[in-house]
């Protein structure tokens, strides 16, 4: 049986799911959601960033070391800085995470790329 769905959220879908597929051999899913909760909340560490994503910290660590660049995610597709850290100025122990220019553009463009219907 297909989901009920009107014309508009259809059409809405099919323009999110064509904004994620351009990008996916660059972020995953869960890469562009943490990416998401970056931009919304700066300066935040990788364990808020875990709270945020009801993830472990574990996984969201490795979420920021794909963003920040650090590891090859595509034998094709050249690591990028997404994200950038900072010592954080509240707890020196811990780093603040930030949008890279990279990463503002990227979400710019999924942005733009979901809204074109």
């Amino acid at each position: 049986m297909k989901p009920d769905f009107t014309v508009s959220e259809a059409s809405r879908l099919d323009a999110i799911f064509k904004a994620f597929s351009k990008w996916q051999a660059e972020i995953s899913l869960p890469q562009a959601l943490a990416l998401i909760v970056i931009a919304r909340n700066p300066g935040l560490s990788v364990n808020e960033l875990a709270e945020r994503l009801d993830q472990p910290q574990q996984t969201v660590s490795r979420h920021v070391s794909v963003l920040l660049g650090r590891y090859q995610i595509s034998e094709t597709v050249v690591p990028r800085a997404f994200i950038r850290q900072e010592v954080n100025v509240k707890d020196p122990r811990s780093r603040a995470l930030f949008l890279s220019p990279d990463g503002q553009s990227l979400l710019k463009a999924l942005v733009a790329d979901s809204k074109a219907t």
